[in-house]
């Protein structure tokens, strides 16, 4: 009788360390993947020439400009990345800037906004026309 119990207890404390092991290895999920994400706008009305667009989430860094004609200013406090990019003619669509992250596949827990926008007249466009994303 008491090789039994043992057999069940051993039995017992296999399964539930492989059922420990398979939960660890569910849990961490794929490896950090370090590298870019580009930020893009788009709008269907009159394209914009001056953007202010913050960025925030963890581990941002290195921000700069897709476009050498460009002029891009950028500054990072705590977690929140602002930048301004200056085109030399309106744009409707296309890519203003990119920033580095810890793993670019959480590249959706990146928050981006247009703060205020500006046409090639200097006057202020609708923020809300304007559609801005973060990906990779």
């Amino acid at each position: 009788m008491n090789i039994k119990r043992v057999t069940r207890v051993l039995a017992a404390a296999f399964f539930g360390a492989a059922l420990l092991t398979a939960a660890c290895k569910e849990s961490t999920g794929p490896s950090a993947v370090p590298g870019q994400l580009t930020v893009s706008v788009s709008t269907s009305g009159s394209g914009g020439a001056a953007f202010l667009i913050t960025v925030t989430g963890s581990g941002i860094s290195n921000p700069a400009a897709v476009n050498a004609s460009h002029q891009f200013y950028s500054i990072i406090s705590g977690s929140t990345l602002t930048a301004a990019v200056i085109t030399q003619s309106a744009v409707s669509s296309g890519n203003l800037f990119r920033f580095s992250v810890p793993d670019v596949n959480q590249a959706a827990s990146y928050n981006v906004s247009v703060v205020e926008v500006a046409g090639t007249d200097n006057e202020l466009l609708s923020p809300s026309a304007f559609s801005v994303s973060a990906a990779n």
